[in-house]
C-alpha cells in the first residue's frame, strides 16, 4: 500500500498526463489524509468555476475518493510533519504527506518535484 498525496489524487481525477500511472497504483491499494479530500475537492471546485468540470461531476467524483483510496486522519501524523517542515522549509501540508509515508513506512506517491526531493530523504518516493 502506497502513500497517495493530494498532487498525485488530483492529477488522478482530474485525468492530467500521467493519470493512468496513479490509477495503477490506487488498484494496488493507497492510503492518504483526510487533508487530501479537501485538496482534492478545491481543486474541482476551481474546475467547475473555470467550466472544465460540471458541480454534479465534482460532487459524485469527491463521494466517490473514499471507496479508492483509504483516508487516515492527520492529527497523529503532526509531531513528525512540524520536524520535517521546519528542516526543509516545507508546509505542513506537504510535510504531513512526508511523515504519513514514514509512519507507515511505505513509499509516497507524489506529482510535486519539492516534495518528492525532500520525500527520498526518508522513505522510497515515485514522482508522477
Amino acid at each position: 500500500m502506497r502513500v497517495i498525496d493530494s498532487s498525485a489524487l488530483i492529477k488522478y481525477v482530474s485525468r492530467e498526463e500521467g493519470w493512468e500511472i496513479v490509477e495503477t497504483h490506487i488498484k494496488e491499494g493507497c492510503v492518504t489524509l483526510e487533508l487530501a479530500i479537501k485538496e482534492t475537492a478545491n481543486a474541482l471546485v476551481k474546475k467547475v468555476l473555470k467550466n472544465e468540470v460540471a458541480t454534479e461531476t465534482a460532487k459524485k467524483i469527491i463521494a466517490h475518493l473514499p471507496k479508492i483510496v483509504r483516508i487516515v486522519p492527520q492529527t497523529e501524523h503532526f509531531s513528525k510533519a512540524v520536524e520535517i517542515a521546519t528542516k526543509y522549509k516545507i508546509t505542513i501540508y506537504d510535510a504531513l504527506f512526508i511523515a504519513l509515508a514514514v509512519n507507515f513506512g511505505q513509499p509516497l506517491l507524489t506529482s510535486d518535484k519539492k516534495q518528492a526531493e525532500i520525500s527520498e530523504k526518508y522513505i522510497t518516493t515515485a514522482l508522477i
